[in-house]
């Protein structure tokens, strides 16, 4: 007799709610699914892209967590173009009550799973999903409520349908005319009712200076020649030092959120933090400190380096340490074998 495949789901996460995709894979472990998490199933010395693209294409389908912080993760926006490209499932489980934004497009055909109550439900749903995947049954009856008896399921019915909305709703229509073409005229139009103003006034319009024409960034020449250029801005001044620096050297801080780092107080004491959360997570990490390592700078280049302001930067750090402490306390808890 053949033997039962048991499906394995890649769970797409924003770093922030790794320790909801641990408890989510204990809750299907009980209906004989399994999951592939990042960074823990990354193993030691393979490259994080490559483990990425291979747990998508070997897996049954991919279930992502979704919430504000993954609608917005270019990690996870990835995740789900791999998904598509490879032909496989997208579920999501809804971890807060908000439509989606940046993966509108994405989850444009999904069915949606709620995980705000009925939490039983929700996981029975999609573990028969995922042994539907892979065309096997369930060794325990996974029984999946009636969809008009759940409200829970309507109200996913309703986003499902908001997001099929905003999907196929038609682009703005374009304008025939571009505002270059229209200020082009009107500067035709100009020169010509001066032309015939000059004319009607016995001035030959060749002999009229063009230092008429007002003097523009692209023309720097069309200003009368008596007229002083303006003085250059003088250079702005340079940032005050800081009481305490950050964690690195900012003589050498090249992206964008480094030179933040570097000139705002607040947030040279969260990458001081950052940095002690990192090294005490290494200093328990054993066998991992290669995998925690990759996954922190697929972080810093992902996440921190992609912020353009100060605000994006702060939560990244902070949810960054949360992480990272999380991580530390779980592995401590661990029983040394």
């Amino acid at each position: 007799m053949e033997e039962t495949r048991r499906p394995r789901l890649f769970v797409s996460h924003h770093s922030s709610k790794y320790d909801v995709a641990l408890h989510v894979e204990r809750a299907l472990a009980r209906h004989d699914v399994d999951c592939w998490i990042a960074p823990r199933d990354v193993e030691p010395g393979e490259a994080f892209d490559s483990a990425i693209m291979g747990a998508i294409r070997d897996g049954a389908g991919v279930l992502l967590l979704f919430c504000s912080q993954s609608d917005k993760s270019p990690h996870v926006k990835r995740e789900l173009i791999l998904a598509d490209n490879a032909h496989k499932a997208i579920i999501p489980l809804r971890l807060e009550e908000i439509v989606p934004d940046d993966l509108a497009y994405h989850l444009a055909s999904a069915q949606w799973i709620d995980w705000l109550e009925r939490r039983d439900d929700s996981i029975a749903r999609i573990a028969a999903k995922a042994h539907q995947l892979v065309g096997a049954r369930p060794t325990a009856p996974v029984a999946a409520p009636p969809r008009a008896a759940d409200p829970h399921a309507a109200a996913a019915d309703d986003l499902h349908a908001s997001i099929l909305a905003q999907a196929s709703a038609p682009p703005p229509a374009a304008t025939g005319i571009s505002v270059r073409t229209l200020v082009i005229a009107g500067l035709l139009v100009a020169v010509a009712v001066m032309g015939a103003m000059l004319f009607m006034q016995g001035v030959d319009p060749k002999r009229t200076e063009v230092a008429a024409a007002p003097a523009t960034a692209a023309n720097p020449q069309a200003a009368a020649p008596d007229v002083p250029a303006p003085a250059a801005a003088p250079p702005e001044p340079a940032a005050a030092p800081l009481s305490t620096p950050p964690s690195f050297n900012c003589k050498f801080a090249a992206a964008r959120a480094e030179k933040l780092i570097c000139g705002d107080e607040e947030l040279a004491a969260l990458d001081r933090d950052l940095n002690r959360a990192y090294r005490q997570l290494d200093r328990v990490a054993g066998p991992l400190r290669q995998q925690i390592a990759a996954e922190q700078n697929g972080w810093r280049v992902g996440e921190r380096d992609a912020c353009s302001d100060a605000a994006c930067v702060t939560d990244a750090m902070r949810q960054r340490i949360t992480v990272l402490d999380s991580q530390r306390a779980s592995l401590a808890a661990e029983p040394a074998e």
